[in-house]
């Protein structure tokens, strides 16, 4: 049986559920910030009917919690694993069947009126075990790290299975992070072949046939590596395996078609080819191009956070990139996706990356030399990597004095607003190059007058 809840929000306890509606308006309302329920007259000036409330919005403010008693939710515990089925999530509805004592049919769904109805077919009245499992399932979705699930499945096959469900079940959603994810995670032959066990299921599944086909394996096949993966896997797979291998390489034949028919900066397997190929010569094309094109910067920049993500970049690479306006405006943003990136260890991208130093001088002192100098021609701000060269005075190598004099005419380009101590460092460096006499000038010269004031 269906029934139905108000959704509210309040002034300063936030947002709420109208448990149960009186006639004189007053009702029990479950607020998500207090936890608490209260006696809420529903005409009080704090209070208003909520909009632009979608279903995640919802579940992740737990405005659910208030609905469900205790025993219920105890005893959804039982249906987390494997009870749901062929559940289809949308930005408003949710609906699909779960498996109790017998096969019962569910609907979550939120109206434009910010009404939220639940129904279940279960002799239930109202808010049942099922639809609180439900629920948590959702969240699971919605907020992978969230501890209410506990699926008995060792880690590695629960990676697969839950990057499926959260792609499958979240309709609408775009699928460039998962197809670079799955890439990056599928190196391996035994990898891939576990991957491709997982997602034989859903293949099989009738509704999610064409998605699995068409927005998974068919941009995989893009990676060569990954071909040679999936051809080894058809040697020995099952038929059934073939056929979903077979087909995806057909999707992929086309898709290469188009590609080179007509190669445009936004076409998907133009994005395909770049996060998979990869190609970043494609990539800052299309940074640029997004430049002033308004609609396309948001797509140009999750393009650049999963190439920044699973790329091995090079100096570079980095380099070019700095040059794209996109990359300038965001970059700072990435930092933890570099850091969880192949070229974590790296510490000349990471230098480059930011144009800037660790804070910590322990680590500073740890990095060679050579890094330093390699990224110095790139920088904005050389005057920074002159201190560093300077600290290392002594060791510097003959074989080291092109990139010093580069850095050097750089710092006596940018002198108006560099601080004397760093002049000082600049001139004596300076001298250090017995055959550099045009450098020396060069830096006497520039960084000897006056500097600008700054504005």
């Amino acid at each position: 049986m269906a029934v139905r809840y108000l959704i509210l929000k309040h002034v300063s306890l936030g947002y709420g559920i109208l448990i149960k509606r009186e006639p004189n308006d007053i009702g029990r309302v479950f607020f998500a910030e207090t936890k608490a329920t209260k006696n809420v007259i529903l005409s009080h000036p704090m209070l208003s009917v909520a909009d632009n409330i979608s279903l995640s919005k919802f579940v992740s403010l737990g405005l659910y919690e208030g609905i469900f008693d205790a025993n219920t939710k105890n005893k959804a515990m039982d249906y987390l694993n494997g009870a749901i089925k062929d559940m289809h999530l949308s930005e408003n509805e949710c609906n699909g069947s779960i498996v109790g004592t017998k096969e019962y049919s569910f609907k979550i769904s939120i109206d434009s009126n910010s009404m939220i109805t639940l129904s279940c077919t279960c002799p239930v009245e109202g808010a049942c075990k099922h639809l609180y499992a439900v629920f948590l399932t959702i969240k699971k979705l919605i907020n992978p790290k969230s501890d209410r699930m506990t699926p008995l499945v060792n880690a590695e096959e629960k990676t697969f299975k839950d990057t499926f469900e959260r792609y499958l079940y979240l309709r609408g959603g775009d699928n460039l992070p998962l197809v670079s994810k799955l890439s990056y995670q599928i190196k391996s032959f035994e990898k891939c072949q576990k991957f491709i066990e997982e997602l034989l299921p859903y293949y099989q599944r009738g509704q999610y046939r064409s998605r699995v086909v068409n927005d998974i394996l068919s941009p995989l096949f893009f990676n060569q590596h990954n071909v040679e993966n999936f051809q080894k896997i058809v040697e020995t797979a099952s038929e059934e395996t073939k056929a979903m291998l077979i087909e995806a390489d057909n999707i992929f034949n086309n898709l290469s078609e188009e590609l080179e028919k007509r190669r445009g900066v936004t076409r998907k397997a133009n994005l395909y080819d770049i996060l998979l190929a990869p190609n970043s010569k494609s990539l800052i094309e299309l940074l640029k191009h997004a430049e002033d094109n308004y609609s396309e910067e948001r797509l140009a920049s999750q393009v650049m956070m999963e190439y920044i993500k699973y790329q091995d970049l090079t100096i570079e690479e980095i380099a070019e990139l700095k040059d794209c306006y996109l990359f300038q405006m965001n970059h700072r943003y990435y930092m933890q996706d570099l850091f969880a990136s192949p070229a974590k260890n790296r510490l000349s991208i990471y230098l480059l990356l930011f144009d800037e130093l660790p804070f910590d001088e322990a680590k500073i002192k740890q990095i060679p030399l050579e890094y330093f100098l390699k990224v110095a021609p790139y920088s904005n701000d050389k005057s920074r990597y002159i201190q560093i060269v300077h600290a290392n005075y002594e060791s510097i190598k003959e074989e080291d004095y092109p990139l010093i004099s580069e850095l050097l005419i750089g710092v006596a380009l940018q002198h108006d607003y560099i601080d004397e101590r760093t002049i000082r460092l600049a001139i004596e460096l300076s001298k250090k190059i017995p055959h550099g006499t045009f450098v020396n000038e060069v830096v006497e010269a520039n960084i000897r007058r006056p500097k600008k004031s700054r504005v």
